[in-house]
């Protein structure tokens, strides 16, 4: 068999992409994936059909998908909830998330129609009460308070 890893870094990733970002009240719910290919981790999640599902896209955005490592493994290997599963989903507090665009801490939050997370207002819906903690570069992770 061969090895699975043979290199390793010298320090643990300080966070990544849908780490709750803090140990501060939060309120996270559970809610089942409707979308066919999933919810990635750290990604929007919009109201489903149903009213305990969730979509990766819509016109109701309803928190953060968080990571949890208890997940099953996808067979893409992509970091993800899979349709019928139950996702844990941050609506209130703060969360680790990848910016589609260039972030300052304190600025406010979008959700793009294709559910990325951004600071570009233009063409992009506002997440209510959200606003970034921290800044970072487009692609980059930025810490997400949703309040």
């Amino acid at each position: 068999m061969p090895p699975v890893q043979t290199s390793y870094p010298t320090r643990p990733a300080a966070a990544y992409e849908g780490m709750a970002a803090d140990q501060n009240p939060a309120t996270i719910l559970s809610r089942t994936v409707e979308t066919p290919e999933g919810i990635g981790f750290g990604r929007a999640a919009f109201q489903g059909a149903r009213d305990e599902s969730i979509a990766a896209a819509g016109a109701v955005f309803r928190g953060i998908v968080l990571a949890d490592c208890n997940a099953r493994p996808s067979p893409s290997g992509a970091d993800l909830f899979a349709k019928g599963e139950t996702a844990p989903v941050m609506v209130r507090g703060a969360v680790w998330v990848v910016t589609a665009s260039a972030a300052s801490a304190g600025g406010s939050a979008y959700v793009t129609p294709a559910g990325a997370i951004t600071a570009a207002a233009s063409g992009n819906a506002p997440i209510p009460n959200a606003l970034f903690d921290t800044s970072a570069p487009s692609g980059g992770l930025v810490r997400l308070r949703l309040n």
